[in-house]
């Protein structure tokens, strides 16, 4: 708990200047001394969940309470035996056996499985999370990372309980994952370099894909866990480039209403068993020396009962990037102090035994920390037989499986987004096409994205139209793997293969040509081939995007725009045949301003996985209604956007806040069918404390396709004496209709909802003020149906 600083002593010695760093931290970001309980009348917590609870500390959702206590007396027990030196073995990832407790040696990083296993073989490789966000399916998000711990189990089993592998970082087989889900809230800016990693730039939207991701991660048995998986990186890691020196300058207000709540969701709803502390500072204070932030908000006010592991090595880091202690002794007990309790590197094992002899840290906080890491792996079962686990009967044959495959290509389809399409370009009808053109750097190749694994089956999009119109590559021109050739095809060298390739078959011709690499300058011979294959074509499909030469871990865009010559690739292609189609593919939102104001149509979006090339297909010729809608806000400039390190969220960022005219709002998608939003009915005319409101709608399928919808509910709360949203998300359901169908939707928006309460800096706590909520039912954030209004009582 922070102290009251008026009781401390005027000297402050090494020891005392530890202990005491996190409570300036909370300081920073609360403005004042933070309690772990609610304060009476204090609005309730952001995820919905009451605050601080007995009940509340042993819930580790699916898990019964039992069990978990049990798994932490046994670990209690065995941590009792160790000796200091064989306690200080167990603070990295990789930590050895103790053969005299019978104590296996264990990895926990086991891998990423981000969006699907980072393995090279049998796995199956989902879309990227933020095309997953642009799907608004939180059911279908956790039949995914169901899929993917089925396959991490196989994997185990296949693999077996082998000794850590000291060569490899880490070891295929394990079950103790470093993701997903990643929910630091970059995404409130398209510039961030790992942008593709996160869902949505709104936290509900964040909060409840994620916790489905975990959930799928964890498993539902009430004695095991299925998995483990990791809500990172806690927090405010929001910029690439210089994430390790950064501290980020949060004011109280944007971390409480913004960059908080994801994680709060995922400890919450989710009940992630790993949190992971950052790389870089925040309010001068290193995340994995933060006290406030890993012990105070994590797991006195959230009810966190995991483990906390740091980013690698994000514990060295403390001394050898931020200069914040001299000493990597000091850095190593800061951290655990703080509540870290796992170090991805070897600061930790390194040094805390020279910790503990200078007295900086007591043996009883490393035993506090290390019955945390402990527990977990023993509800992993990994100190129990392998059939005692309930997971030990998954079938090997699962990985990379045709179900797995088509829950791959479903997730793809549902995350597809139509963004224009004048006078019903689109779908293509195959049976018409009798010459295609498909042309662009990202057609050929099945780019994956950032942490994905490296599955034996790909198609790419060129390969997807191939299938569509059931035309067999030839020997000599086999699919391509995107990971042959990478500077040859995607960087700014020339292009050595051919300028262009012609399939066909007795129904249809089909020639592709890249026309430009991603990022390279322009080259005649591919240029030329490109506009000769447009010429004459019945429709031109053309493919851009960016890929990770553009942004990836560790490096952040400075510009919205599509690189190389791939804006004018589009003019001079459109300029030869009107019906060019703009199908982007790419690992961010990128500004296509000329392209929406002049070509016919546009769909797509984030790299869709290891099936986009069939699920692409399935949409652009209407095997599919595209229904999804994208999760972000699409910008036209960079400079329409704050610095990056701004991190004050009201300051134009989002679409809560943005008040410019954005390229695509959030929410935006369209659909090859139409939906009307009628019959409004609000049960309550005021909000009180305690209470809540009902609402219901009706929206009906008016076209001649069936389809998907997803119905947005956002309020406005007024009448206050601060700033507050333009309007903030409280409610979603992606509902499907067949032609001519209608249903009811309802929503409930209770006075705790946390859209309608502010964090108060004088008093340090959430609070409701009295006014008027609009209520506001629409297809997008710009596109709202129906409308009504209520009073807000404090």
């Amino acid at each position: 708990m922070a102290q009251d600083c008026s009781k401390q002593q005027p000297a402050v010695n090494r020891r005392s200047f530890l202990t005491l760093a996190g409570f300036a931290a909370a300081i920073a970001v609360s403005g004042g001394p933070l309690t772990g309980r609610a304060e009476a009348g204090q609005a309730a917590a952001p995820a919905g969940a009451a605050r601080g609870s007995a009940a509340d500390a042993l819930d580790m959702g699916p898990v019964s309470p039992e069990a978990f206590a049990a798994a932490r007396e046994r670990a209690a027990a065995i941590v009792a035996k160790l000796t200091l030196a064989e306690k200080i073995s167990q603070f990295g990832t990789r930590v050895p056996g103790i053969p005299r407790l019978n104590l296996p040696a264990f990895n926990f990083y086991a891998g990423e499985a981000l969006h699907g296993l980072m393995y090279r073989g049998e796995v199956t490789s989902f879309p990227l999370p933020l095309a997953m966000g642009c799907s608004w399916n939180p059911e279908l998000v956790h039949r995914v990372f169901g899929a993917v711990s089925d396959e991490a189990w196989a994997w185990h089993k296949l693999e077996g309980r082998s000794e850590p592998n000291a060569r490899k970082f880490f070891s295929p087989g394990g079950l103790t994952f470093f993701s997903p889900p990643t929910v630091n809230m970059g995404t409130r800016d398209p510039r961030w370099g790992r942008i593709a990693e996160n869902y949505s730039e709104d936290t509900l939207l964040v909060g409840k894909l994620a916790a489905q991701a975990i959930r799928g991660m964890q498993g539902d048995d009430p004695r095991f866990l299925k998995t483990i998986c990791c809500a990172k990186h806690f927090i405010a890691n929001d910029t690439e480039d210089d994430r390790q020196t950064t501290s980020a300058t949060v004011d109280p207000r944007s971390f409480w209403e913004y960059y908080s709540r994801s994680f709060e969701y995922c400890v919450r709803e989710g009940k992630v068993f790993t949190v992971m502390s950052s790389y870089n500072a925040m309010n001068g204070i290193p995340t994995s020396a933060n006290r406030f932030l890993l012990t105070d908000l994590l797991r006195r006010r959230w009810g966190f009962r995991g483990y906390v592991v740091s980013d690698c090595d994000a514990i060295g880091d403390i001394t050898r990037t931020h200069h914040f202690v001299p000493t990597y002794a000091e850095a190593a007990a800061l951290a655990v102090n703080a509540g870290c309790d796992i170090n991805c590197g070897d600061t930790l094992q390194r040094y805390l035994g020279e910790a503990v002899s200078q007295m900086l840290i007591s043996e009883e906080v490393l035993d506090h920390s290390l019955v945390r890491s402990l527990t977990g792996r023993i509800l992993l079962g990994d100190l129990d037989p392998p059939e005692a686990s309930p997971y030990h009967t998954i079938d090997v044959s699962c990985r990379q499986s045709p179900a797995h495959r088509e829950l791959c290509r479903e997730m793809g389809r549902q995350s597809i987004v139509l963004f224009k399409n004048e006078q019903e370009t689109l779908p293509l009808d195959p049976a018409s096409m009798r010459k295609l053109a498909v042309i662009g750097p990202l057609a050929e190749y099945c780019f994956l994205g950032n942490y994905s694994g490296w599955p034996t089956h790909r198609v790419a999009p060129l390969d997807g139209i191939l299938d569509q119109f059931g035309i067999p590559r030839p020997p000599d021109q086999p699919r391509k793997d995107w990971y042959e050739n990478w500077s040859n095809h995607f960087g700014p060298h020339p292009y050595l293969g051919p300028p262009s390739m012609t399939f066909s078959n007795a129904r249809a011709q089909v020639t592709y040509a890249i026309g430009c690499t991603m990022a390279g300058a322009k080259e005649d011979r591919l240029w030329d081939a490109a506009l000769e294959a447009a010429r004459g074509a019945d429709a031109a499909l053309l493919f851009l995007g960016d890929n990770q030469q553009i942004d990836h871990e560790a490096h952040d865009r400075t510009y919205l725009h599509l690189p190389g010559m791939q804006h004018e690739l589009a003019r001079a292609v459109h300029a030869v045949n009107p019906k060019t189609i703009l199908v982007i593919v790419s690992n961010c939102p990128v500004a296509v301003i000329w392209e929406q104001e002049n070509l016919p149509a546009i769909v797509g979006g984030m790299f869709l996985g290891q099936e986009q090339g069939h699920a692409l297909a399935d949409v652009i010729f209407g095997a599919y209604n595209p229904g999804g809608k994208v999760s972000t806000t699409w910008y036209r400039h960079a400079d329409d956007l704050p610095a990056m390190h701004d991190y004050n969220i009201r300051l134009g960022r989002t679409y809560m806040y943005f008040q410019g005219v954005p390229l695509y709002p959030f929410g935006h998608g369209l659909s090859y069918t139409t939906f009307a939003y009628s019959d409004l009915r609000v049960r309550g005319e005021t909000l009180r404390p305690g209470g809540q409101i009902e609402l219901e709608m009706r929206l009906s399928n008016t076209g001649d396709r069936a389809g998907d919808e997803v119905v947005q509910f956002y309020v406005r709360v007024a009448g206050g004496t601060v700033q507050r949203p333009i309007r903030q998300l409280v409610g979603f359901e992606r509902v499907h209709l067949r032609a001519g169908a209608s249903r009811l939707v309802r929503f409930t928006l209770p006075h705790t909802d946390p859209a309608l309460c502010y964090w108060d800096e004088r008093r340090y706590r959430f609070v409701v003020e009295p006014g008027t909520v609009d209520l506001m039912i629409g297809s997008s954030s710009a596109d709202i149906r129906l409308r009504s209004r209520v009073a807000l009582k404090a």
